[in-house]
């Protein structure tokens, strides 16, 4: 087995082994029936972009600009990185930014993170729909081709892997910050 297979392999390992724990009812159900590593993906972006907008909802605005220390992303800095990431990320694998965001990370980064509460929710929904887009209808060819996460080469297959990686644990930053102030992932409130 080659490097790169088991390196991808690996990281496949990973992220199924972290969702694992945190998988919803509809993720098992719609990865239950996904017949490729694709279909997985989208499954696992659909569900990310459920829990990101059930706790920018769950939040209240006033906590928006909470942050556990100085020198932090505050809850709306990890809001917008989410955005800016789904707006982004396919950036590297040969697609274009949407139109309504900025191709420089660091400017669609603060849009993102200038957002109102409504906005947010609103924003997280149209840049995790391009990212369902981009991902769902990429063909095998386009993911086995040479792709970028952040500047750094990989296959893009490899490099959407990665990118969820970070996603998630963005989300699992967030759900710390909703902890801390005493909000309850919506998902998870019957569970308590």
């Amino acid at each position: 087995m080659g490097r790169k297979a088991l390196m991808c392999g690996a990281i496949v390992t990973t992220i199924l082994g972290c969702q694992a724990g945190s998988e919803t009812q509809a993720t098992a159900e719609a990865n239950a029936g996904a017949s490729t590593w694709k279909d997985v993906q989208v499954a696992d972006i659909e569900d990310m972009r459920s829990k990101f907008e059930q706790l920018a909802e769950a939040f209240d605005e006033t906590q928006y600009d909470w942050q556990p220390m100085d020198s932090v992303r505050s809850v709306r800095d990890v809001l917008g990185l989410a955005v800016a990431e789904a707006h982004l990320f396919p950036t590297g694998w040969g697609y274009d930014a949407p139109a309504s965001s900025s191709p420089d990370f660091g400017t669609e980064l603060q849009r993102a993170g200038s957002l109102s509460k409504a906005e947010m929710i609103q924003e997280l929904d149209v840049s995790f729909d391009f990212l369902v887009d981009v991902v769902g209808n990429m063909s095998e060819e386009e993911r086995m081709s040479d792709g970028s996460y952040f500047g750094r080469a990989m296959p893009v297959h490899a490099s959407v892997a990665t990118a969820m990686a970070d996603m998630h644990e963005h989300l699992g930053q967030l759900i710390a910050y909703a902890r801390t102030n005493q909000v309850v992932p919506p998902w998870s409130a019957g569970n308590q």
